[in-house]
């Protein structure tokens, strides 16, 4: 069907459409008049008006698609979906909230009102196409979906009822300066407090079980002269044997490669490195507790090293 043919028969317009969205400026240039655009959008006729400028080529209710796509043809072509709308197009189930919240490049035009918060930002995140739309990543979508979230409630079910992960969030929040943020900043230390301190209790068992003295927990070590040697989480200070299993960060395990730079400078100084992997505290606990009592026997062999511990 040609836009010619589809100019005579309006009944097949929508198809030349995304989602059936149209600007007025585009029905007029396929040969539509501006007062013959208003009649079809009149009440009980067969179109409507989404926004200025924008038309659904339908008298059905605005499908959420719908509002989307006409949001984005308001904003402009280089608007990028973030925030609850960029979620939802993820696939997770988040509820639409007021506007549709849109970024946009600082040399755009922003707008804020009822339908539309186009924003503008010299951070343009890299675009990922879901269900047709240009999407936000996760993690960005989700830290603007709580800058304007208002409830903490609802932040703190956005944060963690979805998959995305924690590491994420906090590497996101790390690199915006944007206002808002202090809800989503307090419950990731909640969380964080919360997951520590369960891993902590576990660990603890541990050490019972593995019939040693109880360790200090989460100190960091550092040479005579203060050259930082690392955090970890469990240190026993007679002995020089250091335990670490990702306990005071647990929302990012250490890389393979920082875990090995790290045993290279605590062994350089002297100290008997453990490093667990979180899974194998709850999965391989017999193999653990056998590592730890191996590694003390081994420590309380060896002069003690010259090294501090501060409470980390």
């Amino acid at each position: 069907m040609t836009a010619n043919r589809a100019v005579l028969d309006l009944d097949h317009l929508p198809a030349l459409f995304p989602h059936g969205v149209a600007r007025s400026s585009e029905l007029v240039a396929l040969g539509l008049s501006g007062p013959r655009i208003a009649a079809r959008c009149a009440p009980r006729g067969p179109w409507q008006r989404l926004d200025e400028g924008v038309v659904l080529l339908s008298d059905a209710p605005p499908a959420r698609t719908q509002r989307l796509q006409a949001a984005l043809r308001v904003a402009g072509p280089h608007a990028v979906v973030t925030g609850r709308e960029a979620l939802w197009l993820h696939g997770m189930a988040v509820p639409p909230l007021g506007a549709i919240h849109l970024l946009v490049p600082s040399s755009a035009r922003g707008r804020s009102d009822g339908s539309v918060a186009a924003e503008r930002t010299d951070r343009m995140p890299d675009t990922l196409w879901r269900r047709g739309f240009p999407t936000a990543p996760a993690a960005r979508a989700l830290v603007d979906a709580c800058r304007r979230t208002p409830s903490v409630e609802e932040v703190r079910a956005l944060a963690l009822g979805g998959p995305v992960p924690l590491a994420a969030i906090h590497r996101e929040l790390a690199s915006t300066s944007a206002t808002g943020v202090g809800a989503l900043r307090r419950v990731l230390s909640e969380v964080d407090r919360g997951v520590r301190s369960a891993g902590t209790r576990i660990a603890a068992s541990l050490v019972d079980r593995a019939g040693l003295p109880p360790p200090r927990w989460s100190v960091r070590l550092s040479t005579p002269n203060d050259v930082h040697l690392g955090i970890v989480d469990a240190w026993w200070d007679e002995v020089g044997l250091a335990w670490d299993a990702d306990l005071h960060r647990p929302w990012a395990p250490s890389s393979h490669r920082a875990t090995l730079t790290r045993a290279a400078r605590l062994t350089a100084a002297g100290v008997i490195p453990v490093h667990t992997a979180p899974a194998r505290i709850r999965d391989d606990t017999a193999a653990v507790v056998a590592e730890l009592r191996g590694a003390y026997r081994l420590a309380a062999d060896l002069p003690r090293p010259e090294v501090v511990a501060h409470k980390g």
